[in-house]
Parts: C-alpha cells; structure tokens; sequence
C-alpha cells in the first residue's frame, strides 16, 4: 500500500485525491489546509510538518500558493518523501537548482503538475514527431491566456509575494513546458513583460517572448 500526504486541500488538492484513490493500492493518510471544511473524509494533521514528518507516509502532494512550494518541497525530500508539487517549483533559478541538488542527493522521486502533457492531442503530436513521419520541427508559437473576473484581485495570485508573478508564472508555464517538451532547450531569449491592463506591481498580464534554440535553428514565439 503506497501511503500519500496531501499539504493543501484546496480545488487542486481534492482533485490530486480523487485522481489518486482511482489508482490501486493507495491510501491518504492525512490532509492538511489551514480552511479545511469539517466534513472532509480524510484525516486532518495539525500542520503541513505533521504530514512531512510521518515516517508512514510514502508520498507528498504540495497544492499550495506558489511561496510554499520550494520550501515544503526540500522539506518532504529531506525528510525521505517522494513529492507531487504544483508549478512553479520556485522563484528564483538558485531555488530551482537547489531542488534539483537535494532531489538528486535524496533518491526519492520529484515530479511537477504539468499536465498537459498528458494530453491526448499533445501525446499524439509527440508521436508524430518522434517518428519523423512530416519531418522535424522548424518553428513554433504558442498564445495562452486566462480569463479573470474582480475577484481575482483579492485572490492569491494577485500578490506577488504570494504568487511570485503573473500570468506566465501562473498558467503560461505550461506553454513553456510544451515548447521544451516538443522542441528542446532554448539557449538564446528575449521578452518584454507588461503589466499595463491588471496594472498590479510584480504581476504580469502580458509576455511576449522570442526562443531559438542555436543548435537546431528552431525558433519558438510565445504570447502569454
């Protein structure tokens, strides 16, 4: 029986439940969110440290604001946990690479929830490109956007404190995934990043961003 953790039991958390209670052989042991409802079926540790130092449990899901997933994430793996983390994994490339050194050190398993790649239309034009059937890939562009209402002015995502960034931290980064996922490393970047529309400090509404990657050619067109 592979026994998980969950820190945040938000929308996402309960979603990364139910999606793991589908697959055999899996038991949530505790979950934790500082507005948990009473009526959650599962059991409610104290803090996020009670799920991470349980030495029954196996594995984390990390489905928090995105300031709380370097520091949980190093945590679980320190402490011997596999992790499901959220994105982004952090703020800053040295976070990053830190995460990457003490996953590496850990032996336990790190993965990120980018799951567009398991969609099924990109899983096919994966295939497609693997197999050299229409050739290789010369350019790409992607345009990813999201709709937001007043209420996201008071949300966690509007802080950047809390969110680290805007709409390319947020739900562009899977864009950013799929173009390294289908056409590689980019070794050669430009961007300009505006706040003009949400106007709010530290919070992109608008990214434009030009990739090639140098060994290839492949130049790729981003718009967030």
């Amino acid at each position: 029986m592979f026994r998980v953790g969950i820190c945040g039991f938000g929308k996402m958390g309960q979603i990364r439940a139910d999606s793991l209670l589908s697959t055999r052989d899996v038991e949530i042991v505790k979950v934790y969110d500082k507005h948990i409802n009473e009526d959650v079926k599962y059991a409610k540790a104290a803090s996020f440290d009670e799920i991470i130092e349980d030495d029954s449990i196996d594995a984390i899901c990390i489905c928090l604001p995105n300031n709380k997933n370097y520091e949980l994430t190093i945590k679980a793996l320190k402490q011997g946990k596999h992790v499901l983390c959220e994105k982004p994994p952090a703020f800053t490339v040295a976070q990053v690479e830190h995460i990457i050194q003490v996953e590496e050190e850990s032996g336990k398993t790190l993965m990120y929830g980018f799951n567009h790649r398991h969609h099924d239309a990109v899983v096919r034009m994966k295939e497609l490109l693997e197999s050299g059937e229409f050739g290789k890939v010369l350019w790409m562009r992607g345009r990813y956007g999201k709709s937001v209402d007043d209420s996201y002015f008071n949300e966690w995502r509007a802080d950047k404190d809390l969110a680290g960034g805007g709409i390319l931290f947020d739900q562009g980064i899977h864009m950013l995934d799929l173009f390294l996922y289908l056409g590689g490393s980019f070794d050669q970047v430009h961007a300009f990043v505006s706040n003009l529309y949400w106007k709010l400090e530290g919070i992109e509404d608008n990214v434009f961003a030009i990739m090639k990657n140098s060994k290839t050619g492949l130049v790729a067109s981003l718009h967030e």
